[in-house]
């Protein structure tokens, strides 16, 4: 059984090598929106979006 000393320094290392992963992807998106053939990034309709713009 782990004591709750090792239980912490487990927690703690996971934490900090998801940290790591997740700040190298940071700065590198998936794509560009001139990739996806959009110049105006503003044309691009978020799909969160509940109310999106009228095209018009």
């Amino acid at each position: 059984m782990r004591t709750q000393e090792e239980e912490r320094v487990a927690a703690a290392s996971a934490a900090s090598a998801a940290a790591s992963s997740t700040a190298a992807n940071a700065g590198s998106p998936e794509f560009t929106f001139s990739e996806l053939g959009l110049e105006d990034p503003a044309a691009f309709n978020n799909f969160m979006n509940q109310d999106p713009p009228a095209d018009g």
